[in-house]
């Protein structure tokens, strides 16, 4: 798989179909001098204008009343219903307009396009036969079917119909393309190989032949070979989507500095569409590069420079800082981003997280509000909300907005109702409901079985109640397992094995902790009473008056800190 740039041959070959079909023939199509409701459409121009969409269409309906075969009313009206995705009036509406003019190259790409976002390829094969029928002699049109085929899972029958286009207008490095993106899609990468390579020799000018070849190449992991013929196709097409092809390459052949160089080149270019580069800025914040946080930084700099109108740019280099430590830049930059777009959830979600994370509830709270304000009943931003309320120890308000979240968090969505039934875990333990608390956590596990701090907290609740050990010592390991990084994870696995009177364990897992996590008085008092049970009185001791130390604010037993400190003994 390539990383930057994933070829996925059904998606590229789909992409050119409208417009071959918009081109053909029919410049004069929206000529209406000379049509009797020339007046009508006008006053429904005049309505669009407004916004008076129900108007518009109560207008056109009142053409088609006197004049049942104005093919482009009906194209008009279908326009409208398929501009809201509502297909199942469009399609026939776009139907009947293609009937009443079945050369018409502008109703016939419609059609195409509402088949295409219904995702019924199927239907729209026999559309572009009678277009065929029509423009026998376009090759455009060939090829279009050979893609439409090819994209319903009629691979074979778009290559015999490669054949019938080859045999009638010849070789080209057009057809041989598409044939060759079928080929690495059917898996038979040698076959397009051998189709793609003379064309290279010939210095094709179109962008795909370098691009597909290039990764049957890797796929072979041959980068040297992809490199070459990449280097090749930027010079001969100056496409510059081709540097996210070559940033594949370098990292294939472990050129980490010149991959960078490439995507910087391809960030920098005004012709690489916007999506592309955003799909490789999160995969690159998914943490599936080498590249550092800094060189992370500079890639989402020049996405905010080159496009700075687009909220998921800032989102990005929010992001990017949030996780370098500055938390004020970030959170200036979802500021920028939900201004631009105030519907944008993960940039609340983010503006919020980054304000708890700056010890800021209130703020986070007030933008919770006003986000929801944008986005009612959105179940993360209700969520989130809560937790800005928990952070505050307001436990109505937070109890309020988790179990509204779980109530508008939808059935299928069970990756967000795992977070709120954890959420409502920790917060049904706040208020001492422990029965409920333990169902809460079991519900968020059993709807993601990766939900490593509901396993983590559980576990933690369970130890400290004395309650139900074995699965607390399960579900903590699972969690360090899960993410075996983290320091707080160790300490309450620590914690449940010093429970189960394992010290020797317990202290082994705990020296993991404290090496992997900030210091605390939790985290320090837990490795005292730790090493005390181990036999290590003195050391004990230490600990514990480190915990006294860092102690205030945090809500640890003071008292029963000292009196261990003072007797050198440990306290339950």
């Amino acid at each position: 798989m390539k990383m930057y740039k994933k070829v996925a041959c059904i998606g590229i070959l789909i992409l050119g179909m409208s417009i071959a079909l918009a081109n053909v023939g029919y410049a004069q199509q929206n000529g209406l001098e000379d049509k009797p409701y020339k007046q009508e459409l006008a006053a429904v121009e005049g309505k669009l204008r407004t916004g008076n969409i129900a108007g518009a269409i109560e207008g056109l309906d009142q053409v088609l009343a006197k004049y049942p075969d104005a093919a482009e009313v009906y194209y008009a009206k279908a326009l409208l219903f398929g501009q809201a995705r509502n297909f199942e009036v469009a399609v026939p509406l776009a139907e009947k307009a293609f009937e009443l003019e079945p050369k018409n190259m502008l109703f016939a790409n419609y059609l195409v396009e509402l088949h295409k976002g219904k995702g019924d390829l199927d239907a729209a094969i026999p559309i572009v036969e009678k277009v065929i029928v029509s423009y026998p002699e376009n090759a455009s049109l060939y090829r279009e079917k050979i893609m439409l085929l090819h994209a319903s899972r009629q691979s074979e029958e778009a290559l015999v119909f490669y054949d019938q286009a080859v045999s009638r207008f010849g070789n080209s490095d057009t057809l041989d393309v598409i044939k060759a993106e079928i080929l690495v899609d059917l898996d038979r990468k040698e076959e397009a190989k051998k189709v793609l390579e003379p064309w290279v020799t010939k210095n094709s000018g179109i962008r795909q032949v370098y691009s597909t070849l290039s990764y049957v190449y890797l796929d072979k992991q041959q980068a040297k070979q992809a490199i070459q013929v990449l280097d090749k196709g930027l010079t001969q097409t100056k496409d510059d989507l081709l540097y996210l092809d070559l940033a594949d390459a370098y990292t294939a052949g472990k050129k980490d500095k010149l991959a960078f160089d490439a995507l910087k080149r391809a960030f920098e270019s005004v012709t690489v569409n916007y999506m592309d580069k955003h799909r490789v800025m999160f995969t690159l914040l998914s943490g599936k590069s080498n590249f550092s946080l800094e060189q992370i930084q500079d890639l989402a700099n020049t996405l905010v420079l080159k496009h700075p109108r687009v909220a998921d740019s800032h989102v990005a280099k929010g992001d990017v800082l949030w996780r370098r430590g500055n938390l004020q830049e970030a959170r200036s930059l979802f500021l920028t981003a939900v201004g631009i777009n105030r519907n944008h959830i993960d940039a609340w979600r983010m503006l919020i997280n980054v304000e708890l994370a700056s010890n800021e509830a209130d703020q986070a709270i007030a933008h919770g509000f006003e986000a929801l304000e944008a986005n009612p009943n959105n179940a993360m931003l209700l969520y989130f909300t809560g937790l800005a309320y928990m952070v505050k120890d307001d436990t109505a308000n937070a109890r309020k907005m988790m179990e509204t979240a779980l109530d508008n968090s939808g059935e299928d969505n069970t990756y967000l109702q795992s977070l709120i039934y954890a959420g409502l875990g920790d917060l049904y333990h706040k208020l001492k409901m422990s029965d409920v608390s333990d169902v809460a956590y079991e519900e968020a596990i059993k709807l993601d079985s990766t939900n490593a701090t509901a396993m983590n907290n559980y576990a933690y609740y369970l130890s400290e109640r004395n309650e139900k050990l074995d699965l607390a010592e399960k579900l903590s390991k699972q969690s360090n397992e899960l993410d075996p990084s983290s320091g707080t994870f160790q300490d309450t696995y620590a914690w449940v094995l010093f429970k189960q009177e394992k010290y020797k364990e317990a202290l082994k897992w705990m020296e993991k902790a404290v090496q992997s996590s900030s210091p605390s008085a939790v985290l320090f008092e837990h490795h005292g009473d730790i090493l005390f049970k181990a036999g290590n009185i003195k050391e004990a001791v230490k600990q514990w008056e480190k915990a006294l130390s860092v102690s205030s604010g945090t809500g640890i037993d003071i008292e029963k800190l000292k009196s261990k400190i003072t007797t050198k003994r440990y306290v339950e």
